[in-house]
């Protein structure tokens, strides 16, 4: 089968999921991408995805038309995450790429590349799976919960409205969609009023690639990893550095707090005035950070779907620490896969709880380990995406079929003894 991937940003060890999909697909299709390139930076890592694609085609988006998107999209119900990658060139190449390519069928990721489709859609003949990922009105419902700025605060209400609309409007009239988590897709169908269109496609985890490490972990480290221009996760390690860490300090003074992630926005950058905290920027390869690390974090306080920060400490033996909901969609045990809490004394407590006891630091990282290996893999998840390409281009009785299929291997995958 010959698949077009098409993403708004280049796959790759940071983007885990289009990058895990393409690679894996890549052993038994021919995979084509089409990407726009909206950083500079995303040019070098297309070497880490071109070695599993027969095509790589990037569509340069510049700051200049992406900030004239948004002042045109204001005025309307367009939210702005939508209007913000608008490229007509990126069209273009999508069209050129699937006669080129001779594309089987479309897969499309993130609610930032459906123009694009839908534009593909009403001249093209093909079929089109969109992967929403998550449901993106949800997470800007937590977004507006959160924030206290009465200024971004309506804002935040704003976009959440526009995106409930153009979430039920636009994507009804896809062939497939997928998300990664089953509250996610419970909250998007009732969206959309059709859940029987939508499949769950779990995330996973590279386990050869994110395993534990030989060398001693760092005493008395923690490490927060994340792409930090990402606003939820620069919230989060904002408020813990605010409100958490303190209380840390005050029962292990030395505690270094180590940040690796791409992009960190100047408010993050101004928390390495602290010596006792780290600002690594983007680096190559965060497996040396997680692995010699106490313990991990992960405390978001705005989280929708499946978290792959935390899905690669657990596969790397790491013990982390994190916020009830970026546990609830993963199935993990609250104090034998991770230790969870929200409030900053009862994070601090976890934390200095890990700290303390290094024995058990190490049975919950060998837990989470475990159940990373048991429970997420991108062959299932792959295998579910092969049965949803091939019944989309067949009769909509068998995609039904396709999709039942699909749905009970997710839910076996994730099946557990408590």
């Amino acid at each position: 089968m010959r698949i077009l991937f098409v993403t708004p940003y280049v796959p790759s060890r940071i983007r885990t999921r289009p990058f895990n999909l393409i690679k894996s697909l890549s052993t038994t299709h021919d995979i084509s991408l089409v990407a726009l390139l909206v950083q500079d930076y995303e040019r070098a890592m297309v070497k880490d995805i071109e070695s599993y694609c027969t095509s790589v085609d990037l569509v340069p988006l510049t700051k200049w038309q992406a900030y004239t998107n948004c002042l045109r999209a204001l005025p309307t119900l367009t939210p702005l995450r939508v209007a913000y990658y608008r490229s007509p060139a990126f069209v273009a190449r999508i069209k050129e790429v699937i006669y080129r390519q001779k594309i089987d069928v479309v897969h499309g990721e993130l609610i930032k590349v459906v123009p694009a489709l839908k534009a593909v859609l009403a001249q093209e003949n093909i079929p089109v799976c969109y992967d929403s990922v998550d449901c993106i009105s949800w997470f800007l419902q937590q977004q507006t919960e959160v924030t206290r700025n009465p200024l971004k605060k309506v804002f935040a209400y704003s976009e959440l409205q526009k995106m409930r609309r153009y979430e039920r409007r636009e994507l009804p009239g896809f062939d497939q969609v997928v998300i990664a988590s089953a509250s996610d897709k419970d909250r998007l169908g009732k969206i959309t009023g059709q859940p029987h269109n939508i499949q769950v496609v779990s995330n996973g985890v590279d386990t050869n690639y994110f395993t534990p490490r030989a060398e001693l972990r760092v005493v008395d480290s923690l490490v927060f990893s994340s792409k930090l221009d990402y606003f939820p996760n620069a919230q989060a390690i904002l408020h813990f550095c605010k409100n958490t860490l303190p209380l840390v300090w005050q029962q292990h003074p030395r505690v270094r707090l180590t940040i690796v992630g791409s992009n960190p926005p100047p408010r993050v950058l101004a928390l390495a005035a602290d010596s006792r905290i780290t600002v690594t920027g983007y680096v190559p390869d965060i497996r040396p950070y997680l692995g010699t690390a106490s313990v991990a974090l992960a405390p978001l306080l705005v989280a929708a779907g499946r978290q792959n920060k935390i899905l690669e400490a657990l596969a790397m033996g790491t013990p982390i620490v994190t916020t009830p909901r970026c546990a609830s969609a993963l199935g993990t045990q609250d104090g034998i896969h991770l230790l969870v809490a929200e409030e900053p004394q009862a994070c601090a407590n976890g934390i200095v709880k890990l700290l303390d006891n290094p024995q058990l630091a190490q049975k919950m990282g060998t837990a989470g380990r475990q159940f990373v290996t048991e429970n997420y893999s991108w062959a299932i998840a792959t295998n579910a995406l092969n049965r949803l390409y091939t019944a989309t281009m067949a009769q909509p009785e068998q995609l039904e079929v396709a999709a039942d299929l699909a749905g009970m291997e997710m839910a076996e995958q994730h099946a557990y003894k408590r």
